[in-house]
């Protein structure tokens, strides 16, 4: 048996960037042998490189079925006895009104986000259940709890994986499997600059722009509280979770929270030097 042979695993979707990097490094530092999971191989060779030596690379297109199904055999299979960390961060937004969205991008926004984590969360569970114990956690967003306008399905497919982490969690109760959502607000990546150049939602823009590394802080938090849900950062969450509640009243609010947000745009891009 290799010296990798006796690690744990943590699978990481989305390794290679902003935050699935940062979380799979932490990982790494905390004696995991991760598998870094990506779109196509050159972004899974890149990331595993700056993951460390013995990561394991491995391409899956969150789209394609098939390359879905594969990846969650070889959970079912090959890593069963040793995967003790599922992360779901593999993410996508395609900003716009429904009205003009493409058919096309809603459904690669509903597979990326809900549907290809539902079928790997599933395969990892059936593992960590029958050995009793694992973690299994998902950077969800702020937006899963606050619809965001401009960003209709992204909103819907994190509110979808939040209920159903809650009820993983109630089913997995007392077997010593941990389900965490990670509920960041706008986090300084390369997607966030995507939104802010291509008419994302100005919600997004209204607090306070995390980096990767508060993320990270989060997933650790996560890690060793086993809570359900980690928010960050909190006090935004108390605005998001209350306006949640009424979502016809709270829609009122948008109008002044978007002005708020236009301010925030504006710095963020002048500071970005993306105007």
């Amino acid at each position: 048996m290799s010296p990798t042979d006796s690690k744990p695993l943590a699978l990481v979707t989305g390794a290679g960037g902003g935050i699935g990097l940062g979380v799979s490094r932490m990982l790494a530092r905390r004696g995991f042998q991760v598998i870094a999971v990506e779109v196509d191989g050159e972004a899974a060779d890149r990331a595993a490189h700056a993951i460390g030596a013995d990561t394991i690379a491995v391409v899956c297109d969150a789209t394609d079925r098939a390359q879905v199904g594969a990846l969650c055999a070889r959970v079912r299979g090959e890593w069963s006895a040793r995967l003790d960390v599922l992360v779901c961060n593999a993410g996508v937004v395609v900003p716009g009104r429904v009205s003009d969205a493409d058919p096309a991008d809603l459904d690669t926004q509903l597979s990326v986000l809900l549907a290809s984590p539902l079928q790997v969360i599933a395969a990892a569970t059936e593992g960590m259940r029958a050995r009793g114990r694992g973690h299994v956690l998902a950077t969800v967003s702020m937006g899963g709890v606050l619809a965001l306008p401009g960003s209709a399905a992204y909103s819907a497919a994190k509110a979808g994986l939040r209920a159903f982490l809650a009820a993983l969690s109630a089913e997995l109760r007392g077997t010593g499997v941990a389900v965490s959502g990670v509920y960041p607000s706008g986090v300084d990546t390369a997607m966030l600059r995507h939104e802010a150049r291509h008419g994302g939602s100005m919600l997004n823009f209204v607090g306070k722009i995390l980096s990767v590394d508060d993320v990270v802080r989060g997933y650790e938090r996560a890690l060793r509280t086993r809570r359900l849900e980690v928010f960050l950062p909190f006090g935004d969450s108390l605005v998001s979770r209350a306006m949640a509640l009424s979502p016809g009243l709270s829609n009122r609010a948008i109008p002044f929270m978007e002005r708020v947000g236009r301010r925030g745009h504006a710095r963020y891009l002048s500071r970005k030097g993306l105007t």
